[in-house]
């Protein structure tokens, strides 16, 4: 018997050992890390690995027939395209299913690409000893970000609003609002840029309805917190 179907008859021996109460489906092309998951899982006496697959298709398929709780999904199933990301959204369209993430992959994008398309966490296998306490958190709803990502992904959806708000604003409107922030009156403002009354107020009101606020320095305050000064006056 070679060592992957040896490997194939402990993992199947695994999965039928124990009936635990939360059921967890796992999807993994690389048969050294199913032994190992199914090893972990096996030593938590309240979860139970339900079922393991390999492909983006049979995640997807399996994911609807099982009755599952939770799901484990590796980035890299079928191709080296990250197709467990299509498999996360293709899930999530037809299910309700708390989906981890367990992944070789440390690209910030990848990590909130799947954070984006519904994933509930996102682990490195480097620290997949932390996977049975994120299953136990998936399956009450009360899932955090694991701590190796969760920088990683505050700052990448941080820049990406920051950019947003960029592109909402004009550069006028922009350098208002800095002016604004940093005390400066608005008679004062008009001076600085060269503008009437009724251009000033008429930024104003832009600003005020794209910030969805009652008076300018509101809407400034919000700016100010979602990072806006921090891109300065570029365009």
């Amino acid at each position: 018997m070679n060592k992957q179907t040896s490997f194939s008859v402990e993992i199947i021996d695994l999965i039928h050992r124990k009936n635990g109460s939360i059921k967890v489906l796992l999807a993994d092309s690389d048969l050294d890390w199913q032994q190992r998951l199914a090893m972990l899982i096996e030593s938590e006496p309240d979860i139970y690995l339900s079922n393991i697959v390999s492909t983006k298709e049979e995640a997807i398929r399996a994911s609807v027939q099982l009755d599952v709780d939770v799901m484990i999904l590796e980035m890299i199933l079928n191709s080296p395209k990250r197709d467990g990301l299509d498999a996360v959204a293709e899930i999530l369209r037809n299910k309700t299913l708390p989906i981890i993430v367990l992944s070789s992959i440390h690209d910030p994008e990848v990590m909130v690409d799947a954070v984006v398309a519904g994933a509930v966490n996102y682990i490195t296998k480097t620290n997949y000893l932390d996977i049975p306490v994120a299953i136990r958190e998936a399956y009450r709803r009360q899932s955090s970000l694991h701590s190796d990502v969760a920088a990683i992904i505050r700052n990448e959806i941080g820049l990406i609003k920051r950019k947003e708000l960029h592109c909402m604003l004009t550069p006028t409107e922009k350098e208002i609002l800095q002016l604004i922030g940093l005390g400066y009156r608005q008679t004062i403002i008009r001076e600085l840029l060269g503008i009437t009354s009724n251009t000033l107020k008429s930024h104003v009101r832009h600003i005020t309805r794209k910030f969805d606020t009652r008076s300018i320095r509101e809407a400034a305050e919000k700016a100010k917190r979602r990072g806006l000064y921090d891109l300065h006056y570029a365009t």
